[in-house]
């Protein structure tokens, strides 16, 4: 090789090294983008099943004091996330706020005294509801048990179909992903089918043939990796600031949030350096035991 040959050679040859690494960042990108997606909708989920109203009605003659003392134990409960007392008079002024009138003009405050609760997201579903309602009615200082079935029912339905929805077509991007990752790689080596063959005419052994390209499918998986989670970053922060709900973004940086898209993070890295050394160690000895004319074609 000249020296006039070498300089294109190495452009050609660091060229197809960025274009194959930017190519596995676009893969894992797209994979994380879904996990990312899975995250967040498991979070509004959560919200929207956790923001369920179940009003526990309490008997009239109850005292202050007591009241405060069943909630207490009501906040003890496992399925509870958190409660609100609400007493007569904030009742009252509720209903006026709503009503544009004081209906107590009329009948006089009989609101009851009531206690308001958020249920964790895992008990919403109306079977628990149910039997929650029922360890209530039992109770002597209950008067009455209220939340909305029909929209708990529908609320369920559509987000276990959303959920479903969702996850089908995770499966479907995620295996067109996996594919062409595959098939970058395969290309990868494919352009080096005859260096591998020059390297077994001047009697190297497959573990040497195999050892620098496995090292390079390995370095391309690493900073491809590194690329994704950078873009992914980028995105996340981006996806924070836009709010959806008064309380609420489109994408969440919370605690629980960022520990499950450090763990995202490191099946990505996990996955890029496993898929890229396994497709690359494959793919070359495909070519090593490959007959000759057949590297033509």
């Amino acid at each position: 090789m000249t020296e006039e040959q070498q300089p294109i050679t190495k452009k050609r040859l660091t060229s197809a090294w960025i274009s194959t690494t930017l190519s596995i960042s676009l893969v894992l990108t797209l994979i994380g983008l879904l996990g990312i997606i899975l995250i967040n909708t498991g979070r509004i989920t959560k919200d929207m099943r956790e923001n369920i109203d179940f009003e526990v009605i309490l008997q009239p003659d109850m005292e202050t004091d007591d009241i405060l003392a069943f909630q207490q134990e009501i906040e003890a409960m496992e399925y509870v996330k958190s409660t609100r007392f609400i007493s007569s008079e904030v009742a009252s002024q509720e209903t006026i706020e709503l009503l544009g009138h004081d209906f107590r003009e009329v009948v006089g405050n009989i609101l009851p005294p009531s206690i308001l609760l958020k249920i964790k997201s895992q008990y919403t579903s109306i079977a628990y509801l149910q039997k929650l309602e029922k360890t209530f009615q039992r109770d002597q200082r209950v008067y009455d048990v209220q939340y909305q079935r029909t929209y708990v029912e529908n609320i369920n339905r559509n987000l276990s179909t959303i959920s479903m929805v969702l996850i089908g077509i995770s499966a479907v991007l995620l295996f067109i992903a996996i594919s062409l990752l595959v098939n970058t790689m395969r290309l990868s080596i494919y352009a080096n089918r005859f260096l591998i063959r020059s390297m077994l005419y001047v009697g190297a052994k497959h573990s040497t043939i195999r050892r620098p390209f496995i090292v390079k499918g390995i370095w391309q998986g690493l900073w491809g990796a590194l690329v994704a989670m950078l873009a992914l970053s980028i995105g996340i922060y981006f996806g924070h600031s836009v709010r959806i709900a008064s309380d609420a973004t489109l994408m969440a940086t919370d605690a629980q949030s960022l520990r499950a898209y450090a763990i995202l993070y490191g099946i990505l890295l996990a996955a890029s350096l496993l898929l890229t050394s396994l497709c690359t160690a494959l793919a070359v000895h495909k070519y090593i035991r490959m007959k000759l004319d057949k590297l033509y074609f």
